[in-house]
């Protein structure tokens, strides 16, 4: 939700409607999805290369222990799956074009924000090891998060612009003004406080000597996402407005609401609608204020004893089994199953990528369609529940979801089927948490790719990461090559000391801290396309594995990827670099690097690292890579030479694709979205004939879903 332009008009008015508060002592209600969003961009942590997920991690850290300090209480609540109304459609589908946008921007070296893929999954997973109370909604946040507010009389931490409209006593806090990183003491009473803007419906009326209760129709008229009142929002409100203000079409509109009480500002705006639109605009102004109607939610319950809502368990998601239930409330199962179960579909994230080449979810498909298979495992059953409204295919006993992502610069929709697997006979999704865990473990080992025989030897602690890193390097296009596998293990290497000193990890590694500044840095398109697929595969082997009740430990996905890192490594290795020389000889480091190393040799076998690309030919004599400026610069050319000589086995297919690359300009969002049916299966592209898949037969993809 979010009113337009009100944040900017709040907060840049001469009226002062936001009051400094020295915050402290109090319970404090955080719009989650908001504040990780926030803090990610204007702490200026890594876009480009896929995010810098364990300097994130540190920065959610200091800001939970500077709460702790100040003795605020926090409780975060996450947005869940999409209305099950869908009455903000026009809005989602607005907005999911503009992200495309901005990656396609970001990877064109313009300036534009784009979040990285696995941030929910490092939040979640570090405010449960904080113990920082948790609740993800089953669908979206904000009403929720006022609703609990109102009742525990506490502010709302966000940077929503709805919660300037939410009547709450206790007022609302943006986080643009929550100065957390500058704890501060109060000389009188000795006491740590947090400088924060507060904002109160109350004082904000009073300015205007206006009645509360005309603000959602006030925000019914700008424009929220359910609310679009085309044929009165365009009349001239600035001429009510105050001379000199900033924003005179909304100081005028306030100005001119303020005459009425609700009912006769109501009738006033239907004397300004044209006759044939006037049923249409009465209707959206009724359903824009009961948008805004709090009544009692049920965060409370959960977050004090876990208490299942009771709306949980009537249509349309009464599809989700109880244990489901309490996973997705608690923060622990990905909220994407909520969509899929609901909606039938699914709203892929957009990454900084090769737009000339499909998008990279594509890799992490058929890893979905397990997904989607499993979730449908009762839904034949499901279907005789009284009231159930969930969309079914009649006559061809299938199940389908749609899968919303890109096709180069334009958002398209196509349609995948559910996948069972042989081992998935008989199963049903109500009781699959009780299932033997060798039951559990081999639905997520056919779904990878892995024998069980494959898995032995690799400690548990890593067979996640690794069983991903498996996956990708067989299946991802283009295929990996050498360097990038190494880049990738070194990373991880990394972030399993990230929680040492800085000195400590600079006396095991040898690499350069990443220019900044006025230095450039380079994207390579086909090595952010490359990890782009590896996190899209990992994102969705956790939820696959969360969804199968664990039967692998679940990673610190915080630990698992630093974009920065991976891409200089590719660089560095690039240039000449041996690997041996970024490594320590000896070092705790360099054993760990050998232990993943040999792990993935084993899963994939020696051949297969034999044969993959160098990775050196990329940067064969002449050829040039695009700066974050957009600007193409020369490689250097004895580097170049050097690095040819080495290349043994140039993919003259990949280099004639990247010879062809060029700009791809986003497109105006066009509003029909075509719908394209598509049956896969999932199989190996095992290069060589000793790769482990062609010994071990998958046989998981050979069945359809079965009579649902």
């Amino acid at each position: 939700m979010g009113v337009r332009g009100l944040k900017t008009y709040i907060e840049s008015s001469k009226r002062n409607y936001l009051r400094s508060w020295a915050f402290r002592d109090n319970r404090l209600i955080i719009d989650g999805c908001n504040l990780y969003y926030t803090l990610y961009f204007d702490c200026n942590l890594d876009q480009r290369h896929g995010g810098d997920y364990d300097a994130f991690e540190e920065m959610i850290k200091g800001f939970f222990e500077n709460l702790r300090a100040c003795d605020i209480h926090p409780y975060v609540v996450l947005d869940g799956g999409s209305d099950h109304t869908d009455k903000k459609w026009d809005t989602i589908i607005e907005r999911k074009q503009d992200k495309i946008n901005a990656a396609l921007a970001m990877s064109e070296g313009r300036k534009a924000k784009v979040l990285p893929i696995l941030i929910k999954d490092v939040f979640r997973q570090l405010l449960h090891k904080l113990k920082v109370p948790l609740v993800q909604c089953l669908e979206e946040a904000d009403w929720e998060i006022a609703a609990l507010a109102k009742e525990w009389c506490c502010p709302v931490l966000s940077n929503d612009s709805d919660f300037y409209i939410f009547n709450l006593e206790a007022g609302f806090l943006p986080i643009t003004h929550f100065q957390w990183d500058n704890v501060e003491v109060d000389r009188r009473t000795n006491k740590k406080f947090i400088h924060a803007k507060h904002f109160t419906v109350r004082k904000f009326c009073e300015t205007f000597n206006m009645n509360a209760n005309l603000l959602p129709v006030f925000a019914s008229i700008l424009g929220n996402d359910y609310v679009k009142l085309q044929n009165i929002k365009n009349l001239s409100w600035s001429d009510f407005s105050v001379p000199e203000t900033d924003h005179p079409h909304i100081d005028g509109l306030l100005e001119w609401l303020s005459r009425f009480t609700c009912p006769e500002a109501i009738s006033a705006l239907l004397k300004l609608t044209d006759d044939k639109e006037k049923p249409l605009v009465q209707e959206a102004l009724s359903k824009g204020i009961q948008e805004y109607e709090l009544t009692s939610g049920y965060l409370a319950q959960f977050f004090h004893s876990e208490t299942i809502p009771p709306t949980a368990f009537t249509s349309p998601l009464q599809v989700l089994p109880e244990w489901t239930l309490r996973l997705l409330l608690g923060g622990k199962m990905c909220s994407s199953i909520i969509d899929v179960l609901v909606h039938h579909r699914v709203f892929l994230i957009s990454q900084v990528e090769d737009f000339q080449l499909p998008c990279s979810s594509e890799a992490s498909r058929p890893i979905r369609q397990v997904i989607y298979g499993l979730l449908f495992l009762g839904e034949k059953q499901a279907a005789g529940k009284q009231a159930l409204t969930i969309k079914t295919f009649t006559g061809t006993r299938k199940c389908y979801v749609k899968e919303y992502g890109r096709q180069q610069s334009e958002i398209n929709c196509q349609t995948f089927e559910a996948i069972q697997t042989r081992v998935m006979e008989g199963l049903q999704l109500e009781t699959l948490q009780k299932e033997p865990h060798s039951v559990r473990l081999q639905v997520l080992l056919d779904a990878l790719g892995v024998s069980l025989e494959m898995l032995r030897g690799i400690k548990p602690v890593l067979q996640l990461q690794l069983l991903v890193t498996h996956y990708w390097l067989v299946n991802a296009q283009p295929p990996p090559s050498k360097v990038h596998l190494w880049g990738l293990l070194l990373g991880m290497v990394y972030g399993e000391f990230s929680s040492t000193s800085q000195t400590q990890r600079d006396m095991l590694f040898r690499l350069k801290k990443p220019q900044t500044g006025q230095r450039r840095i380079y994207l390579e398109h086909e090595t952010a396309h490359l990890y782009s697929q590896w996190q899209s595969c990992l994102k969705w082997s956790l939820c696959l594995n969360h969804l199968l009740f664990s039967p692998v430990p679940e990673p610190e996905a915080a630990r698992l990827y630093r974009g920065t890192l991976v891409h200089q490594v590719v660089g560095e290795l690039r240039r000449g670099i041996t690997l041996d020389s970024l490594l320590v000889r000896g070092s705790s480091t360099e054993q760990l690097f050998k232990q993943l190393k040999d792990a993935v040799v084993s899963l994939v076998g020696k051949n297969f690292i034999k044969n993959m690309r160098t990775g050196l030919e990329h940067r064969a004599a002449g050829r040039t890579q695009r700066d974050y400026n957009g600007q193409n610069q020369p490689i250097d050319e004895l580097s170049s030479y050097f690095e040819h000589l080495m290349c043994e086995d140039i993919d003259d297919d990949d280099d004639d694709l990247n010879e062809n690359r060029r700009k791809c300009k986003a497109k105006d969002h066009k509003t029909e979205i075509p719908d394209i049916y598509i049956r896969t299966r999932h199989k190996a592209k095992a290069r060589n004939a000793d790769h482990p898949s062609k010994k071990y037969e998958r046989r998981c993809f050979e069945l359809p879903l079965k009579d649902l």
